[in-house]
């Protein structure tokens, strides 16, 4: 079963000790769009949102879309 886009970012940015802030640099994105995903308040995310999360993981887009539900 496929994980939510935000309890995915949560712990793989938890994991890796990173604030919002840091994870959001990596990924292109600002960090309110991390905190919104990360609290549920977006449940989507666009392609070019989705290309940064995956990078700042380390994963192809495809690898992510494996994963989670966007």
């Amino acid at each position: 079963m496929k994980q939510n886009i935000g309890t995915f970012i949560k712990e793989q940015r938890t994991s890796r000790r990173l604030s919002q802030t840091e994870f959001a640099r990596r990924a292109g994105v600002s960090q309110s769009i991390i905190s919104n995903l990360e609290r549920g308040r977006v449940k989507s995310v666009t392609a070019v949102h989705a290309e940064g999360i995956a990078r700042a993981v380390g994963m192809s887009l495809n690898e992510l879309a494996g994963k989670v539900d966007f």
